[in-house]
């Protein structure tokens, strides 16, 4: 007969403790009970078990410290089960799940993801066989519960979301997942480029035409940050491009489970010499 291993998820929390407006805990708990065969095998200590992999800005595994961004500690619970605790360099918590490798290939178990400042939740659940499942929670800025998802393998099957003020979204149908956008939609940006946007001498002498793209970050304020010219026709007409972001308004920011946040926008332009 087979032997079964058992094991207990004892809670969503994998690092350390966290409670609105608590700090976090020095030590980091263990939220998993092994029961079985696999128990036997893993009695060596915490310090021994636990593989450290670095990782840069972009979740590329780098191979020292000083090239990373993140680092995320694998402590084998089970077999083909791992808690991570992933950590920017500075030790703020960034991310706590459960994989079925070091490799990072399956999520199974409690998930939670923090804001930048490693204190505040920005969402938690669970996942089985790297899919959604059960609820779902989602938290404003303030600590606040923004959203409530039910999930059943993987699909949406209801949703609740909450303002500031603790007051329920009567319409929800932008509130789970709404792109940036500039004011007045697709074509007053267009019109705005085409105004403001100054063609080279080179370009209009060389009759360069052509497409090109501009991508960056609007932030939940409508700002825009870190442009990049990902598709480049021309250096003078990447410059022109910046210059114009540069005189841009604010945009609308993009929203998710109810909260303004942070999305990467590509802007593409087409440029066209008229006789």
């Amino acid at each position: 007969m087979k032997k079964l291993t058992l094991v207990v998820l004892t809670g969503v929390l994998l690092c350390y403790t966290y409670a609105h407006g608590q700090a976090p805990t020095t030590q980091l708990p263990v939220s998993v009970l092994v029961i079985g065969n696999d128990a036997k095998k893993n009695n060596t200590s915490p310090s021994e078990q636990v593989i450290t992999k670095y990782y840069s800005a972009n979740r590329k595994e780098v191979k020292t410290p000083q090239d990373a961004t993140f680092y995320r500690e694998f402590k084998q619970i089970a077999e083909k089960l791992f808690q991570v605790c992933e950590y920017h360099i500075d030790r703020r918590p960034s991310m706590e799940l459960y994989v079925t490798n070091t490799a990072y290939d399956v999520k199974n178990g409690p998930y939670r993801l923090y804001y930048p400042d490693g204190i505040l939740i920005d969402n938690e659940g669970m996942y089985k066989n790297d899919v959604q499942i059960g609820n779902w929670y989602y938290y404003h800025r303030s600590g606040k519960l923004s959203g409530k998802e039910m999930y059943e393998d993987g699909l949406l099957v209801d949703a609740e979301y909450f303002n500031e003020d603790g007051s329920r979204l009567t319409d929800i149908t932008a509130a789970v997942r709404e792109k940036p956008s500039f004011p007045g939609g697709v074509i007053e940006m267009d019109k705005f480029v085409q105004k403001v946007i100054e063609l080279p001498e080179e370009v209009v002498k060389n009759k360069i035409t052509g497409k090109m793209a501009i991508g960056f970050i609007v932030e939940p304020d409508g700002t825009l940050s870190n442009p990049k010219i990902e598709l480049s026709l021309n250096r003078a007409l990447d410059e022109a491009a910046f210059k114009v972001l540069d005189q841009m308004p604010k945009w609308i920011p993009a929203k998710s489970h109810n909260r303004l946040v942070r999305a990467k926008y590509t802007m593409p332009i087409t440029i066209t010499i008229r006789k």
